[in-house]
């Protein structure tokens, strides 16, 4: 671009080499924006890890589709999910009863427009890396951001180190412990605060508030989670091939690929294949455990599986071997924010991804909402030439809220619902799960009869 081009387009100042922030950079800067992602890790860390993968929901998919390289990608890096397998396991150590089954039938696929899918988070963020790289976007890595300062005329973003990156506006891809978040909560905080100020001045005047402080509003009939925790594990595929027993338990065979969940006592474990080479092993806790879980870097070492194992006892032996076979896991530990906005007051910070919301980690929309997110902020800043966005900039972002906070919101609440019917303890509730699953089973029967 030329010199005036520098100075009338936006520059976007990235925070997370991630997903989300490498999939936003990528169409911001093929838009003809300015931008320049910031990522706390070293590229030989993102590089050297091996763990991890994400699913690929139809919604994603389709959007997927869009970049270059993206259907190769999908057909030689990625697995096609047939369907899901649920089991109930028991604390008797019997095998898990197979209660219901859903398959991505081709007609039903077919209205949806793509396929689902699932990857290893390398293959996939190693895809993003080369279309930023592609695109001439600017990466900064060993940047640790400290602070983020608001104001005319643009934002500030400070590192640990000392070093000063401004822009225009931030956009906030740094994950479930986000520092640009910070941003957006003191901003509600500081809105909170008037509030109370001013509610306290119109109870002395007209004095007529409640005694309780309540709003009258029904309490909800379970207490909201605060947090969401699970812990993931990689297992090569090579491992589970050798050993006939697992080898037959996960059906490992080339045509029907299920993932297979398992439903425990205040817990469920999912697995499935991600891609030609790896499985992935989720524990997810639909109740807050009793002991103290510490959040770990996804570029960490992890933590020894014995910690998972002895949180399984209810569950297949099969599925303990299976976690025996490698070394480490990681845990994770998402606090839900429920932020009332992802832009700030002034248009210059808006939050994407985990950054944003709580759409659990081992759940099938984690990696999809955050990609809708980025291609949503993407797309819209594409929309007019580079030289009109920062004019209308409040516009685009006003646009960003209002499709993407209604979407997100949906997809925490029912991810958190199927958290916790995945995880329902013994009783009434979790007969009547059973049985719904098992009509599932009736009503394939009766399919295969006509």
């Amino acid at each position: 671009m030329g010199p005036r081009a520098s100075v009338d387009t936006l520059r976007f100042i990235v925070v997370g080499g991630g997903i989300a922030g490498l999939t936003c950079a990528y169409l911001l800067k093929k838009a003809g924006h300015r931008v320049v992602v910031l990522e706390k890790s070293l590229r030989v860390e993102q590089m050297t890890i091996q763990h991890g993968g994400l699913r690929v929901p139809p919604n994603m998919t389709r959007l997927l589709q869009e970049l270059p390289g993206a259907r190769a990608l999908l057909r030689t890096k990625a697995t096609k999910i047939t369907g899901v397998l649920f089991h109930q396991c028991d604390s008797n150590n019997t095998a898990p009863e197979l209660l219901g089954k859903m398959v991505h039938a081709e007609d039903m696929m077919n209205d949806l427009g793509a396929d689902f899918y699932s990857i290893t988070h390398k293959d996939f963020h190693d895809y993003l890396l080369s279309l930023c790289n592609s695109a001439a976007v600017e990466l900064h890595y060993d940047f640790e951001v400290e602070d983020i300062i608001t104001g005319m005329p643009g934002p500030t973003v400070i590192g640990k180190s000392g070093e000063i990156v401004t822009g225009n506006i931030v956009i906030g891809a740094d994950g479930k412990n986000s520092v640009t978040r910070k941003v957006l909560l003191d901003e509600e905080h500081k809105t909170e605060d008037e509030a109370e100020d001013e509610t306290e001045n119109e109870a002395e005047e007209v004095g007529s508030l409640g005694t309780n402080g309540s709003s009258g509003l029904e309490k909800p009939a379970f207490p909201p989670l605060d947090a969401l925790i699970g812990a993931t594990m990689s297992i090569p595929i090579s491992l589970i091939k050798s050993d006939p027993e697992l080898a037959s338990f996960l059906q490992v065979t080339e045509q029907e690929i299920y993932g297979k969940m398992f439903m425990g006592n205040g817990t469920n474990i999912f697995i499935a294949q991600y891609g030609p080479d790896q499985y992935e092993l989720g524990l997810t806790y639909s109740t807050p455990p009793a002991f103290d879980v510490k959040d770990e870097d996804w570029l960490s070492g992890g933590t020894s599986t014995k910690d998972i194992l002895e949180k399984v006892e209810e569950y297949d032996s099969r599925i303990k071997k299976l976690i025996q076979l490698v070394p480490t896991c990681h845990w994770n530990v998402q606090n839900v924010h429920s932020l009332s906005r992802y832009v700030s007051k002034l248009d210059q910070v808006v939050v994407i991804g985990d950054a944003a919301h709580a759409t659990y980690i081992n759940g099938t929309h984690n990696t999809g909402a955050a990609f809708e997110d980025a291609f949503t902020l993407g797309q819209l800043f594409s929309r007019l030439p580079p030289s009109d966005s920062k004019s209308n900039a409040s516009l685009l972002l006003n646009g960003y809220q209002q499709i993407r906070q209604k979407r997100t919101h949906a997809l925490e609440e029912s991810s958190m619902d199927t958290m916790i019917l995945m995880g329902l303890v013994p009783g009434p509730e979790r007969d009547g799960r059973n049985n719904g699953l098992r009509l599932t089973l009736s009503l394939e029967g009766l399919m295969t009869q006509r």
